[in-house]
């Protein structure tokens, strides 16, 4: 029941993010750098790659927030496209182009991502706490 009632809260709040536009309407112990990482789903769906994705930056990169949002078209089970909204002081000094290397690379599987698209806003916990907007996702030029 306790994981039912994460679920539900996790959706709650993805929805009152999408009517606001603004995770700053929010108090900092959810949209600011709790103690404890906030890590959010977007939707009720998560599945096995969803996990993998989540998991490895995790690891990799000790989030102080993280968000992975399943942008697949169609059914959420086809996993597909994702985006992925990661703050980390893992990102100090570096360019945008190497954050999205490091991020990529995390992800790759035998020199391929396990899936068709990926969609990456990485910054640093300073860069976050001054804005923390994130771009909308590029229309999907084909493939998957």
């Amino acid at each position: 029941i306790e994981s039912k009632v994460i679920m539900i809260s996790k959706i709650i709040l993805s929805i009152l993010v999408l009517l606001l536009g603004n995770c700053k309407a929010f108090s900092p112990a959810v949209c600011g750098r709790p103690k404890n990482p906030l890590f959010l789903s977007s939707s009720s769906y998560v599945g096995p790659v969803q996990e993998s994705v989540e998991l490895r930056l995790k690891e990799e990169f000790s989030p102080t927030y993280l968000e992975v949002i399943n942008e697949s078209h169609g059914q959420l089970e086809d996993e597909s496209h994702f985006k992925v909204v990661i703050v980390s002081d893992g990102f100090q000094d570096k360019r945008l182009v190497q954050r999205h290397r490091l991020v990529n690379a995390s992800l790759m599987k035998e020199g391929q991502l396990p899936f068709h698209a990926l969609t990456i806003t990485a910054k640093t916990n300073e860069e976050w706490d001054s804005n923390n907007s994130v771009p909308q996702s590029p229309a999907c030029m084909g493939g998957h």
